[in-house]
């Protein structure tokens, strides 16, 4: 895994189309990690949970979450 990207100024369609790229182009077994808002956690979360990645997110102050997707 690599140092989390700062997602949290995209609009959950671009964040959504930005993780597809990413994801696509990761090995299986690893996973990427990302900051975003509370609004992205909850449109972005369940939809790659349900794909069957594995999610998992930390608040890291008021509207800031570290996010984690891996394959």
């Amino acid at each position: 895994m690599t140092e989390p990207m700062d997602f949290t100024e995209l609009t959950c369609t671009n964040l959504m189309i930005k993780l597809k790229i990413l994801l696509n182009k990761l090995p299986q077994g690893d996973r990427v990690a990302f900051f975003a808002t509370r609004e992205q956690v909850d449109n972005t979360c369940s939809p790659f949970s349900g794909q069957g990645y594995q999610v998992s997110w930390d608040q890291e102050a008021e509207n800031r979450y570290l996010v984690r997707l891996g394959k």
